[in-house]
């Protein structure tokens, strides 16, 4: 995430040529598996209002906040433990 605070969240059109990977089929593996259209479907039945900009870009209209807590909120559900850990 990015787009100083009020995160851009996804773009609309994401090739696998566009990541850097070692393993260069990982990238088209895992977008054939969750999409961006996945993702938008989960902002939007969270009642996250967003906004394209240029380069097919996604943003929150409010805060990057608003996906943080849905995504802490998808974890609950999922029953996810999450950890906390310290630096030294």
């Amino acid at each position: 995430m990015s787009g100083g605070g009020r995160s851009n969240f996804t773009n609309l059109y994401v090739e696998a040529e566009n990541f850097l990977s070692n393993n260069p089929h990982f990238c088209k593996s895992a977008l054939k598996r969750y999409t961006p259209d996945d993702f938008i479907a989960m902002v939007q039945k969270h009642g996250i209002d967003y906004e394209e900009k240029k380069h097919h870009q996604l943003f929150c209209i409010n805060s990057s906040k608003d996906i943080l807590n849905m995504l802490l909120e998808e974890c609950t559900d999922l029953g996810v433990k999450l950890k906390q850990v310290m630096k030294k």
